[in-house]
């Protein structure tokens, strides 16, 4: 829950238009091998499929393509036929380390991050040079939770494309993860530099504002990314919690009902326009958005416990019992929900937040004290939660739910 609204989206997409090895051609595009290049979609497909059973190609033209068939399938999310395509250029062309960057980031969209690396490792072995798949297997390894790695591969993305705004921003994710606010702050301010008009670069660079504690900076730069791009639903959910931490809680509201609207499914602005309804005195509303976020999204752990605790205050009998089948109790924060259920104790809880990675035990650590603090509170024993809520406070990131929830939750302890 420590990341609902608060961590930029890295910019992969299914596939990143940058891998579109396109010649721009003076005039239109006049026969199917320039048409599959340049055009898009089914056009595009239509010409790819064409040019490949005209027999009339072969080689490294042959395996561009199917490479390029494969990108508009992957476009179009149709992820099997996009893997297939990309299996038939690397058959015909096995040093084509293009469709090797291509595989891996369909791996990627299909949620199979081994393979993605496998992948990504095998287009640099074969191209050294080739910036895309260390700026991609950068990413994979960001949100495989291995900032160090990450680090180093956009380290390496820049180092051979020193004006890639996207590999400063990402590379200041990857700090942001480890606690490098400066740093990660520094490389945000170099990818705007580098790109005026790029908005995820000033999302990123709000959401760790807000981290400092800068509200008014991190609400310009929301509201900059937002300029730049008006459909930016994560842009204003984050927006959105940087009001609520102002305590302007109809701004905040609004711009989650907007994020929601942009994006209906996006399970992560209902659940934290559910909290401020929860922490503003309106629990049935509360509930009804911690209810769709879960729906949504029936295998988050945080949706569920939040259901938890949301249904409780509106005085309904816990459903996590039947709720934890759709979830992965093998990780973090199945400890936490053992936990709500009886299962285990706070100090078991502390114990399993323990993580090699300091960054990762920060977070979990957070949030053992946080709804350790819920449990407490049930319980009756007040000290004891207003104990664990100032740890939480004092221990969590400002711009993640569990900090806005703790500081609230102690001011209806004190009240």
């Amino acid at each position: 829950m420590g990341q609902i609204g608060t961590f930029c989206v890295v910019v992969m997409g299914v596939l990143s238009a940058t891998l579109l090895v396109a010649v721009q051609a003076a005039t239109a595009p006049t026969d199917d091998n320039e048409i599959c290049a340049d055009a898009s979609g089914d056009v595009a497909i239509a010409a790819c499929t064409r040019a490949i059973a005209s027999d009339r190609y072969r080689g490294r033209d042959l395996a561009k393509l199917y490479s390029d068939r494969a990108f508009e399938y992957g476009n179009k999310g149709e992820l099997d036929r996009a893997i297939s395509d990309y299996i038939d250029a690397i058959r015909i062309d096995p040093k084509y380390a293009h469709a090797y960057v291509g595989r891996g980031l369909v791996w990627h969209a299909k949620g199979d991050p081994d393979r993605a690396i496998a992948d990504f490792n095998e287009a640099i072995r074969l191209d050294p040079q080739q910036v895309l798949a260390y700026t991609y297997r950068g990413n994979t390894w960001y949100e495989n939770g291995d900032p160090d790695r990450a680090i180093a591969d956009f380290n390496e993305a820049i180092r051979l494309d020193p004006k890639r705004a996207p590999a400063y921003n990402n590379r200041g994710l990857a700090r942001r993860d480890k606690g490098e606010l400066d740093g990660a702050i520094a490389d945000y301010n170099e990818a705007i530099r580098l790109d005026p008009k790029y908005p995820d670069a000033y999302n990123s660079r709000g959401v760790a504002w807000h981290d400092k504690g800068e509200l008014d900076r991190a609400i310009a730069d929301f509201t900059e990314a937002i300029r730049l791009a008006p459909k930016y639903a994560l842009a204003y959910n984050n927006r959105g919690n940087a009001w609520r931490e102002k305590g302007d809680l109809d701004r905040a509201i609004a711009d989650c009902n907007e994020a929601i609207r942009i994006n209906p499914k996006y399970h992560g602005a209902l659940l934290n326009r559910g909290l401020t309804y929860l922490y503003s005195g309106a629990p049935a509303k509360a509930l009804a958005d911690a209810n769709r976020a879960s729906q949504l999204d029936p295998n988050d752990a945080y949706n569920a416990l939040w259901v938890d605790i949301v249904g409780q205050r509106n005085g309904l009998a816990t459903r996590l019992p039947k709720t934890i089948a759709a979830i992965d109790m093998t990780r973090w924060p199945a400890p936490v929900l053992r936990l709500f259920l009886g299962q285990s104790t706070p100090q078991a809880v502390l114990a399993a937040a323990d993580h090699p990675n300091a960054e990762k035990k920060k977070v979990q650590v957070c949030e053992a004290n946080f709804y350790s603090g819920i449990v407490a509170l049930r319980q009756g024993a007040k000290n004891e939660a207003a104990r664990l809520y100032r740890l939480a406070a004092e221990g969590c990131a400002r711009s993640s739910a569990e900090s806005y929830a703790a500081n609230a939750e102690l001011k209806q302890i004190r009240q």
